[in-house]
């Protein structure tokens, strides 16, 4: 490639020391998911510090149910970078412009229906996951400003997915720290200034991600610049897109099940009342800004293995495991050491001090984080170890191992939560990712996985 910026931007991940070639590519990746969810914490710490528990308690409600259509978005975006990622290893650069194209407007499109279904049904979606009467109102209006911004959500993932797959995980950092930054300066003047209530902190969330895509859609035509792209190909190209749906929709189908089952755990939380509700979701907030980074971690790997398993170079892929479990690894051992000896003051963050019930939501948190926590290490193993699942396109086991750990996780939340307390909900989580995981290194060892690529030698 003769353009020396492009060679920047893209990255080949065939060549080199694999602990330096995933680390260096899942560093911004890994940074752009902390900036996401750190301004999912700082809106969670505005909405319970301004507005109180219940506002805060509607918020968590809702997020139930936003996650299954972000989950939605990431799953479709998935088949994209999947396939552009083997091409791009392969060198079949001339199919990247059309897979793009296509992704974004099947994305769009789905998007469209999601934001429709919510809007018309956001009150019996939140009565069926038992949402409490007195917020039920405040929880209607947090989905349908949130569903404002859902098109752009999916638009970003779909467009984050080519960005990923070629190698180029600096860009979207850059678009998120500016969403990130415009989100906070939105919740403090739509929330604090303005007195827009969980409206206003749904609206700047839905605006900044208006903004993530529209900085993604201006910047995608440079990214691709240098591939071949004739004027009279299609955007919309139909055998593309039943080879993408041939990975996106089972993680599709899969992240949905796990973000409906999601909601059933929420009803089941729910039914301890604002307190346990609002503590819980405080603590997930910190949660999910801990799991960020194995996920994003294993984001990239599974990007090594498509490169490498579509240039036939499969004898890179178990170095890359094991580097990437040590490293990886030893960042989430330090988050965990940080939960153990500060729960309580990373849950008073987001709860003000004279608020009723001001105890049990410290108490339910800090038991959330703590348990939770102690587990982060084996959350990055079974995460890494499955990624090359997703990366090798054997998609069967990657859902089947994403389910097990879910479906365990959903027995024994609405099994035994009420019998044994509401700790049992932090500790379903720990048996589901600790079961996976030895089922995950077990199909890992076996190797099956190898027979799934799209690409051939004849490719290369």
């Amino acid at each position: 490639m003769s353009d020396r910026s492009f060679e920047v931007k893209t990255h080949k991940m065939t060549e080199g020391n694999p602990f330096h070639t995933i680390l260096l590519f899942a560093i911004p990746m890994i940074l752009s998911n902390l900036f996401q969810q750190l301004y999912n914490v700082i809106d969670t710490i505005i909405v319970g510090k301004r507005l109180g528990t219940d506002a805060l308690a509607a918020v968590g409600s809702a997020s139930s149910i936003t996650a299954v259509f972000v989950q939605l978005a990431s799953g479709l975006a998935l088949g994209g970078s999947i396939v552009i990622a083997q091409y791009f290893g392969a060198g079949r650069t001339e199919k990247i412009w059309r897979c793009m194209s296509t992704s974004v407007l099947f994305s769009a499109g789905v998007a469209l229906v999601s934001t429709t279904v919510i809007w018309a049904g956001a009150e019996p979606l939140l009565r069926l996951v038992n949402t409490p009467g007195k917020i039920i109102e405040a929880g209607v209006v947090y989905l349908r400003f949130y569903f404002l911004g859902c098109a752009p959500i999916f638009v970003y993932n779909a467009l984050n997915g080519v960005y990923v797959a070629l190698g180029d995980s600096r860009t979207p950092l850059r678009f998120l720290m500016i969403s990130s930054a415009l989100n906070v300066m939105l919740d403090l003047l739509f929330v604090i200034a303005l007195h827009g209530g969980v409206g206003g902190a749904a609206l700047a969330t839905a605006i900044s991600q208006f903004v993530a895509a529209a900085l993604a859609m201006m910047d995608i035509p440079k990214l691709l610049k240098e591939f071949e792209h004739r004027k009279s190909d299609p955007l919309f190209d139909r055998t593309m897109l039943l080879t993408m749906l041939r990975f996106a929709l089972p993680s599709a189908l899969q992240q949905s099940i796990v973000s409906v089952g999601s909601v059933i755990v929420q009803a089941t939380i729910n039914s301890f009342g604002p307190a346990v509700i609002a503590g819980s979701a405080a603590a997930a907030r910190v949660i999910n800004l801990a799991t960020a980074v194995p996920i994003n971690y294993s984001n990239a790997y599974a990007n090594y293995v498509g490169q490498n398993i579509g240039a036939c170079k499969d004898e890179r892929i178990r170095p890359g495991l094991r580097a990437s479990i040590l490293s990886c690894g030893g960042l989430s051992l330090v988050l965990t050491v940080i939960f153990e000896i500060f729960p309580e003051q990373i849950i008073r963050l987001f709860v003000e001090e004279s608020e009723a019930g001001l105890e049990q939501v410290i108490a339910v948190g800090t038991a959330y984080i703590r348990v939770v926590g102690a587990f982060l290490v084996v959350f990055s193993a079974f995460m890494l170890v499955k990624a090359t699942f997703k990366g090798s396109g054997d998609m069967g086991w990657f859902i089947l191992t994403t389910l097990l750990s879910f479906f365990i996780r959903l027995f024994l939340t609405v099994g035994f939560a009420h019998t044994v307390g509401v700790d049992m909900i932090w500790w379903a989580f720990c048996a589901g990712w600790t079961i996976a995981l030895f089922v995950s290194a077990a199909r890992y060892i076996q190797g099956g996985w190898r027979g799934k690529r799209i690409t051939s030698p004849d490719d290369v």
